[in-house]
């Protein structure tokens, strides 16, 4: 079995850190009706995500990686669900979309060599900076990467989306996206913060910062 290289996941990886980092910094938990608030783990834009959506997809994640805390799961889990909505907004204000085949070649890539979707799930969770993608939410993932190549393309300062001005180009459009975003966490879940992303309101929290939160 092909483990994933450093040169497979560096692009991607770097923009998703960057991109949470910069939401982290400006995405405020506000309050909320009891209606909107009632079976959702989150709202974004007024879209739920419900608590029983991420339930499940923690428990199968659960049972492809077991011995994992479940109360970090599913805040990481979650925080995945949140900047894939994130993501979206980014793309659509840029005019750039990740169609169903080309997210299939992407993923046909590079399932053959890591096991299938449960030896990628089981993969990313065992990295350095775990990275924590319920098996129903692979072809999301696969999304988000081509999504995230997509963005930093077309962001991109003379052509080269890796150059530092590129990134700080990439970070300031999506720090505005964040802004202009409504993001709506349920206190069962935490709150978002400066520095450490989705945060429980109960002692522990999370071991990773923000900018380490969902790479991938």
């Amino acid at each position: 079995m092909t483990r994933l290289s450093r040169r497979t996941l560096s692009r991607p990886t770097r923009v998703a850190a960057l991109l949470v980092a910069a939401l982290a910094a400006v995405v405020a938990l506000s309050g909320c009706g009891e209606q909107e608030k009632l079976g959702s783990a989150a709202v974004v834009d007024g879209h739920p995500i419900s608590t029983d959506q991420l339930q499940t997809a923690t428990n199968d994640f659960l049972k492809v990686v077991p011995g994992q805390d479940t109360a970090n799961a599913q805040l990481r889990i979650l925080e995945r669900m949140i900047l894939s909505r994130l993501i979206d907004k980014e793309a659509a204000d840029l005019g750039v979309h990740a169609s169903p085949g080309q997210v299939a070649r992407a993923r046909d890539r590079l399932l053959p060599s890591v096991g299938g979707k449960l030896g990628l799930v089981r993969q990313l969770a065992a990295g350095q900076q775990p990275i924590l993608v319920p098996p129903s939410y692979v072809d999301r993932w696969f999304k988000d990467r081509v999504l995230y190549t997509k963005i930093a393309q077309k962001l991109a300062v003379n052509g080269d989306p890796t150059s530092q001005q590129s990134v700080n180009a990439t970070t300031k459009a999506l720090i505005n996206t964040g802004r202009s975003m409504d993001v709506e966490v349920s206190p069962r879940y935490g709150t978002w913060n400066s520095k450490r992303g989705l945060t429980p309101l109960v002692s522990g929290g999370l071991s990773k910062t923000a900018a380490e939160i969902a790479k991938g």
